[in-house]
């Protein structure tokens, strides 16, 4: 036999361990104990989702696609992906119905793949009970927690924002899984709220007491400009939070009858915190603020709004499926690009119609000055000014523009290599948005770049765009095998034109942008 071949198999056999463990590293494996902070006994039918965070991606993975359950020793083992360069730490997400939920961040040491995390406590969720007085017949109301805008992210996550108990005949009503935060609390009959408690805190007290405040009744007229009745007019009585972190809640709706008259009950509320909207369709609402019951007038007037009818020419390839939107905006409206969340300057009106139908009808207008805009997509937006008091012919938007491309590559400028999971947001014109827009709503306006550092940006208006690109550095420090990440980010403004811009990253960071 060739001793080649021997030996080839005798050094397969003693290096056969060591590659079994240089596989074993592409896996993490994870192994703790769940106990309860009080007593120190373990917990069984913990969820356990852990998700590894990678090296190069600006954003954590919150997926948590890897999950497991403590069994009656509380105790539970997972395994997840540990590929070498890919992964730096992991998060794991830890929940139970009794439990307030726990959020856990590690890193991962290169060449480790075995991670005890030995014994980790949990809190038990909170209770609380309450009794709720000032009524004969307490059967059937409901008691409504809601959880405050406060709450960390990882709360609003994991918890219910939102928790409901009925009221049994003695008034008593009870919560359990609830969280060291604050709610709101309200009691409804009948779909009606009959009190309100701005905010309470199951940390600070595990028992409340609810008063069912004194009913005020407000009757009223809604007429139009000509004192003529307007029936059918809808009433919202809301109840404004004390704080930009607690919530608003409609406490009593209704609606005009046949002779345009309404009756509205509310329970007792400060005049700072009581608000009355008064709507129709086709007519400007009425918003009172302060509201003081006794002093409100009897005669409520709605303004009619001014139509305005118009036509649009498209472009021919547009999908006959597709919509366009018409957004109007106020004259005064600055038309800027915008990077900034905060500055939504959003249309007053916007409506959709099918491409098929070129005509258009806006109403609830005020006879002042606007400008009209038409997107969709494949349309570029145009923009036409609209005097509403003016107005007495139909109105032509010519919208037959193409649509523009802005795309590009990301790279680092000392390698020139692509950065791959970089983030690349535009800025947005207020024609883009949407009436319902928040700072959270603008992710549409987010790419992440692919293995090349490639980007798009399809269905734009022909007009300079800003790019904020952040992506990560990550270097490996033998001296901690650890990895330095440094976020790195820039911002540059281009035309989109269809061609695509290299744009480099980086500590000398070459030139903006070159085509």
């Amino acid at each position: 036999m060739d001793n080649t071949f021997i030996t080839r198999i005798i050094l397969l056999f003693f290096f056969c361990p060591a590659v079994g463990i240089c596989q074993m590293q592409d896996e993490a494996s994870f192994s703790g104990t769940f106990v309860d902070a009080e007593n120190g006994h373990p917990i069984t039918d913990v969820l356990v989702r852990v998700a590894p965070e990678e090296i190069g991606r600006v954003y954590p993975d919150r997926e948590f696609a890897h999950a497991t359950a403590t069994d009656a020793k509380g105790a539970f083992s997972l395994t997840i992906p540990n590929e070498p360069q890919t992964y730096y730490a992991f998060s794991l997400m830890v929940l139970h119905p009794r439990y307030q939920a726990k959020l856990l961040q590690q890193e991962m040491l290169l060449g480790k793949n075995k991670y005890d995390l030995g014994e980790i406590t949990l809190r038990r969720t909170l209770s609380l009970r309450g009794n709720v007085s000032g009524t004969k017949n307490a059967a059937g109301l409901v008691v409504n927690l809601k959880m405050h805008n406060k709450s960390a992210n990882f709360f609003r996550a994991a918890a219910p924002i939102e928790h409901a108990a009925k009221i049994d005949t003695a008034g008593n009503f009870h919560f359990a899984e609830l969280y060291p935060i604050e709610y709101t609390l309200t009691v409804s009959q009948n779909d009606v709220i009959i009190a309100y408690v701005a905010s309470v805190n199951p940390r600070k007290q595990a028992q409340v007491s609810v008063r069912i405040a004194k009913v005020e009744t407000l009757r009223g007229k809604v007429v139009n400009a000509q004192e003529r009745p307007i029936v059918g007019a809808q009433i919202y009585a809301t109840r404004h939070s004390e704080t930009p972190e607690g919530h608003d809640v409609v406490l009593a709706a209704t609606q005009t009858d046949d002779a345009a008259n309404f009756q509205i009950q509310v329970p007792e509320t400060e005049a700072r915190f009581l608000s009355l909207e008064v709507s129709k369709i086709g007519y400007f609402s009425r918003i009172y603020e302060n509201v003081d019951i006794e002093k409100m007038p009897s005669i409520i007037p709605l303004e009619k709004g001014i139509t305005v009818e118009g036509r649009v020419i498209l472009p021919a390839d547009v999908h006959l499926d597709a919509q366009y939107t018409v957004k109007v905006f106020p004259a005064y409206t600055q038309m800027e690009l915008s990077l900034n969340p905060l500055a939504l300057h959003k249309p007053f009106l916007s409506k959709s119609f099918p491409v098929t139908a070129s005509a258009f009808i806006m109403d609830r207008l005020f006879a002042e000055k606007y400008t009209f805009y038409i997107v969709g997509d494949g349309i570029s937006a145009t923009g036409i000014d609209v005097d509403a008091s003016m107005n007495s012919e139909d109105i032509l938007i010519v919208a037959d523009q193409p649509v523009k491309v802005l795309q590009g590559q990301v790279l680092w400028a000392d390698t020139g290599k692509p950065i791959h999971n970089a983030i690349v947001s535009r800025s947005w014109y207020p024609w883009e948005l949407h009436p319902h827009d928040m700072s959270i709503t603008l992710d549409r306006f987010e790419v992440e770049t692919d293995a090349e550092g490639k980007f798009k940006f399809s269905n734009l208006t022909e007009a300079r765009y800003q790019l904020y690109i952040r992506a990560i550095h990550a270097v490996f420090e033998d001296t901690t095998e650890h990895y330095q990440r440094t976020l790195i980010h820039k911002q540059v403004e281009i035309p989109a034109c269809g061609t695509g811009y290299r744009i480099y990253l980086g500590s000398r960071d070459g030139i903006p942008f070159a085509k």
